[in-house]
C-alpha cells in the first residue's frame, strides 16, 4: 500500500497558467493539456467523438474551464469553431477573430438577432452533419477505408469536413427563449447525439442544469460531464449523470476556494478531479491573435471571422408558403389550386 499525503488543501492551490500560452499550434486530433489532478499530475482532454456538458454555480470558473478547450481548438487551424454565449459577457468576445459563427446574448443589436443567428447556425450544422454521413459512406475505400472521418479527410479543404467544435455557454438562455427555444433544443439534441461521430463535437455550459432550463433530453446526450462546485448533491447528479453520487462523485463538496476545480466523468475510462489551467482575458486574446495567423495562411479563416454571412435560408415551412400564395380575402382555397400556386412559387421544391 502507498500513501499520498498533502500538507495543505491541494484543490485550493492554483494550477497555473495554461501551456497553450506557449503553443503556436495544437493538433486537436490528439489530447491537449487541460489541467492537473489533486496530486499535480497532468490531465489531458480530448473532444473527439463526444459532447461535453459543463455545469456549476456562478463564479466557480465554469466559463474559463470551457474556454480553455475552445482555445485549444482555435490553435488548430483546421478546426471550425461555432461560439455562442447566452449571457453576452466579455468572456467569449475575442473569439470573433477565428470563429466561423459567433453570437452573444438574446437581444437584437445593430441589426443582428443573435438567437436567429444561432438558429441559422444550428440548421446549417445539422445539414452539414447529414451531408457528412452520406459522403463518408460514398468515399472510395482507399480514401476512407472504414467509412469514418480521418485526419487526412478532415484537413482536405476540397472535401470540406473539418473537425468542428460547437460551443454554447449559458445555454439555458437560448433553450428558454419563448419563440425559438423548442427548435433550438431539438437541433441541439440532434447534434449532441449524432454529430460527434462525424467530427462535430458539442460543448454546452450552464449554471442552471435543471429540467426546466436545460432539459434532461439534452443533458443525457452528452457523453462527458464536468461539474464544478454546485449547491447540492442532487445538482451534482444532474450534471454528472444519475448514480454519480453513489459512485462517490459529489461536486457539492467542493469549496468556494476551489475555483476552476471540478469532477470529470466520461472523457476517459477514469473519473476524477481536474484543476483546470487558467487563461484569463488577456491570455485568451493573445492566444486567439496567434491562432488567427495560421488560419489566414492555410485559408481556413471562414464565416463570421472572414466577413462571410450565412447563405440565405430557402426552406420555408408549408404554412409560410401557403400564406404566401393565398390572395387577399381568401379564407379557403381548393387544395388543387394551392398545389398549382405552390408549384409556381417554388418549382425546385
Amino acid at each position: 500500500m502507498s500513501y499520498w499525503i498533502a500538507d495543505r488543501d491541494p484543490l485550493a492551490v492554483p494550477s497555473g497558467k495554461s501551456p497553450l500560452l506557449g503553443a503556436t499550434r495544437v493538433d486537436f486530433w490528439k489530447p491537449f493539456p487541460w489541467g492537473v489532478d489533486e496530486r499535480g499530475n497532468p490531465v489531458m482532454a480530448t473532444m473527439l467523438w463526444l459532447s461535453l456538458l459543463v455545469g456549476a454555480v456562478p463564479r466557480q470558473g465554469k466559463t474559463f474551464s470551457a474556454r480553455t478547450i475552445a482555445l485549444a481548438a482555435a490553435l488548430d487551424p483546421y478546426v471550425r469553431l461555432y461560439v455562442f454565449d447566452g449571457k453576452a459577457s466579455p468572456d467569449w468576445r475575442m473569439f470573433a477573430k477565428v470563429a466561423h459563427r459567433i453570437g452573444f446574448g438574446i437581444v437584437p443589436k445593430n441589426g443582428v438577432d443573435p438567437v436567429q443567428h444561432l438558429l441559422t447556425s444550428l440548421r446549417e450544422l445539422k445539414a452539414d452533419v447529414e451531408d457528412r454521413y452520406h459522403r463518408l459512406s460514398e468515399l472510395p475505400l482507399h480514401v476512407c477505408p472504414e467509412g469514418k472521418l480521418t485526419t487526412e479527410i478532415s484537413r482536405d479543404k476540397k472535401l470540406n469536413m473539418p473537425l468542428t467544435l460547437f460551443v454554447v455557454d449559458e445555454v439555458q438562455e437560448y433553450l428558454t427563449h419563448p419563440e425559438h427555444g423548442k427548435e433550438i433544443l431539438s437541433l441541439m439534441v440532434y447534434l449532441a447525439r449524432v454529430a460527434p461521430a462525424v467530427g462535430v463535437s458539442v460543448m454546452t455550459a450552464t449554471q442552471k442544469p435543471d429540467d426546466k432550463a436545460c432539459p434532461s433530453e439534452l443533458r443525457d446526450q452528452h457523453q462527458a460531464r464536468f461539474a464544478l462546485r454546485v449547491g447540492a448533491y442532487q445538482v451534482s447528479d444532474t450534471i454528472l449523470g444519475a448514480g454519480s453520487y453513489s459512485e462517490g462523485l459529489d461536486a457539492s463538496k467542493l469549496l468556494k476556494s476551489h475555483k476552476g476545480v471540478g469532477l470529470l466523468k466520461g472523457m476517459s475510462d477514469d473519473s476524477g478531479i481536474v484543476r483546470t489551467y487558467l487563461a484569463d482575458g488577456r491570455d485568451a486574446d493573445r492566444i486567439l491573435t496567434r491562432a488567427a495567423a495560421p488560419r489566414e495562411a492555410e485559408g481556413t479563416l471562414s464565416g463570421d471571422a472572414a466577413g462571410e454571412a450565412p447563405a440565405p435560408e430557402t426552406s420555408a415551412t408549408i404554412l409560410d408558403d401557403v400564406a404566401a400564395v393565398l390572395g387577399k380575402g381568401e379564407a379557403k382555397v381548393w387544395s388543387e389550386t394551392i398545389v398549382d400556386r405552390l408549384a409556381d412559387l417554388r418549382p425546385d421544391v
